[in-house]
């Protein structure tokens, strides 16, 4: 009876390991991903809140990241700033102001406050929403880069 315990123990030991070895693969970051930060501004001054968005040329994942103060972002494919991959991208800018407030009344009842998030007016022109009429492009090198900075204008 004991040999069988055994047995099964070591191959539910086995079978758990071989479970935790794929997530574990991935902690010390994806491979191919590079590290990549810029600032983005408008006029000169910094976008000091919104989101910035790489969408590869060619297929595959895209990656984003949050503008600081300043105007300043760091890429993340997966996580928060861990990188993207090396490659051609079209590049958009989404910024805007505070979301407006849910409605009162009788319309309050059909609209959550989640419903009103992104309502606020842009602070940039929308062209650059997207990665179709923004026109802004970026090579990220094999190296990654540091300096993939944009001013946009009206």
């Amino acid at each position: 009876m004991r040999v069988l315990n055994k047995k099964l123990l070591t191959a539910a030991t086995a079978g758990l390991a071989l479970a935790i070895a794929p997530g574990l693969a991935g902690c010390g970051g994806e491979p191919g991903l590079v590290k990549v930060t810029g600032r983005i501004t408008y006029k000169g001054q910094p976008v000091s809140k919104g989101q910035v968005f790489f969408t590869p040329e060619k297929g595959g994942r895209a990656a984003d990241g949050a503008l600081d103060p300043d105007g300043n972002y760091g890429l993340g494919t997966f996580d928060l700033g861990d990188g993207a991959y090396a490659g051609p991208y079209l590049v958009s800018v989404v910024s805007r102001g505070e979301d407006k407030a849910p409605p009162t009344g009788k319309k309050a009842r059909a609209v959550m406050e989640e419903d009103m998030q992104g309502t606020g007016e842009p602070l940039i022109p929308r062209r650059y929403f997207s990665p179709e009429t923004s026109q802004l492009k970026a090579e990220v090198p094999e190296g990654g880069a540091s300096g993939i900075n944009f001013d946009l204008t009206d």
